[in-house]
């Protein structure tokens, strides 16, 4: 069975639907930027406070170095979140409005769907990791601005890894209208081995490999690595972090729009979906 409403459609009119089904997604957030002017202003506002505790922290330790350690990892992790949690949100608020449907009636793959929903928050999350590197420098946080460029392409493949992940959660929330157990149990492993505030050979050996397994880790020591002005000397070299990342990103992409697909089909089947 097609996972897309079957009304015929031409493969140039399915490639405008898509672009103008991302498009909409956008101007929907975009929507609700404009309508809470407030929540977008205190969600930069929040992230304020990280950067001026970890200022703090290396003014008492009197280290410059250990403020951008830990700068570069709070900066990554907040920025990853809106593409973790957004897809999540979206789909559990429409399914507790009953509105769920109306995402699923386009002539377009419903794979695309977990694509669309998350380009909005995978740009507003790019733009606060920027802000707390910027603000932080301004505290004297010593930043290396001519490799901006790469670490920025790092940082996208890993807001799309973060995608990937965020879409396994959605299809919890298709077939159980909860998508918390994935999300969590990912966000915590992230907070734990992904190298946020500590470098990860500090875990002991049993533990550590399991670094290796959450893309924060990889994004986290190639944004240390190109940003800082004395980076540590352990570590992948940044353009391997960016061919594990991609391949990363390439495989979950596969694995969860699959997932996604085969949740929505169930899901209809079992009479989940009205549609």
């Amino acid at each position: 069975m097609s996972l897309a409403y079957t009304a015929p459609i031409g493969r140039r009119g399915l490639w405008r639907k898509s672009l103008d089904t991302c498009a909409a997604y956008v101007r929907i957030d975009l929507v609700e930027e404009r309508m809470f002017p407030a929540t977008t202003i205190l969600r930069y506002a929040a992230v304020v406070f990280p950067v001026l505790l970890y200022f703090f922290q290396g003014s008492f330790l009197n280290a410059t170095d250990a403020f951008a350690f830990m700068l570069i990892g709070a900066s990554v992790t907040a920025g990853f979140q809106d593409a973790l949690t957004a897809l999540t949100n979206r789909l559990q608020f429409a399914q507790e409005r009953g509105t769920l449907e109306t995402y699923l009636v386009e002539p377009v793959p419903w794979a695309l769907i977990p694509i669309a929903m998350n380009i909005w928050r995978s740009v507003t999350g790019t733009v606060m990791a920027a802000f707390m590197i910027a603000f932080g420098s301004l505290l004297g946080a010593q930043i290396e601005w001519r490799s901006i460029p790469l670490a920025l392409l790092v940082f996208l493949v890993g807001i799309a890894a973060c995608n990937a992940i965020g879409t396994l959660a959605a299809s919890f929330i298709i077939l159980f209208k909860r998508g918390e157990p994935v999300i969590m149990l990912y966000s915590l492993a992230a907070g734990v081995l992904g190298g946020t505030l500590f470098p990860i050979s500090v875990l002991p050996e049993w533990i550590r490999w399991v670094s290796y397994l959450v893309p924060h880790s990889y994004v986290i020591a190639a944004e240390r690595q190109l940003l800082m002005s004395d980076p540590p000397a352990e570590g992948l070299s940044p353009l391997m972090s960016l061919a594990i990342l991609t391949g990363f990103s390439v495989i979950m992409f596969a694995i969860g729009l699959t997932v996604f697909d085969r949740s929505l089909r169930l899901a209809r089947k079992l009479g989940i979906l009205s549609i």
